[in-house]
């Protein structure tokens, strides 16, 4: 049940998503960094990177094709957002709640997703190559085509994940074996 609700609330926000601006507007970004909270707004196109926004409640907020290069996410609530074809290139997002978060298409490059929460996340087509996934948990995230490569997963929870299309090579699995498959 909790599936389906969250399969409708995400399709749901792209409908919404589709029908807004493709940037943030002017009151949102002011909202974010005066409150530290902007949930559902819609950020799409615009340069965040290098930003300071640790601690941020962006749950069901729009970041599609967002430059978020070098931003600081840590302990941020992210759930539900979109983060389609976004650039989150060495970004930091540790122990950020991202159940249901949408990076498909996503640029990871060196991000630190360490101990955050990936639950139901889709990350179809991310490259997630050199990303450190330390501890995070990813039961039932959709990993499609992901790219893994030089990926540290050591302590992840993979349950439910389908690992099948994923790319590996010299990436730490979970029990510390590294994974060679694809190079």
């Amino acid at each position: 049940m909790k599936s389906k609700l969250l399969t409708l609330l995400v399709m749901l926000l792209g409908m919404l998503t589709l029908a807004l601006p493709a940037t943030a507007f002017p009151q949102d970004v002011e909202i974010l960094l005066d409150t530290r909270e902007c949930p559902v707004c819609i950020f799409n196109d615009d340069d965040l990177s290098n930003a300071d926004l640790t601690g941020v409640n962006l749950k069901v907020a729009s970041l599609i094709s967002t430059n978020l290069q070098g931003a600081n996410l840590s302990g941020s609530n992210l759930m539900l957002t979109y983060f389609n074809n976004a650039d989150l290139t060495g970004a930091t997002l540790q122990k950020s709640d991202l159940n249901g978060a949408d990076f498909s298409g996503a640029k990871l490059v060196d991000a630190d997703l360490s101990d955050s929460v990936l639950t139901q996340a889709e990350l179809t087509d991310a490259d997630l190559t050199g990303a450190n996934l330390r501890g995070v948990i990813l039961v039932g995230a959709h990993l499609g085509t992901a790219n893994l490569e030089n990926a540290d997963l050591t302590g992840a929870n993979l349950r439910g994940v389908g690992r099948r299309q994923v790319r590996f090579c010299n990436t730490i699995m979970p029990d510390g074996v590294i994974e060679n498959r694809d190079c």
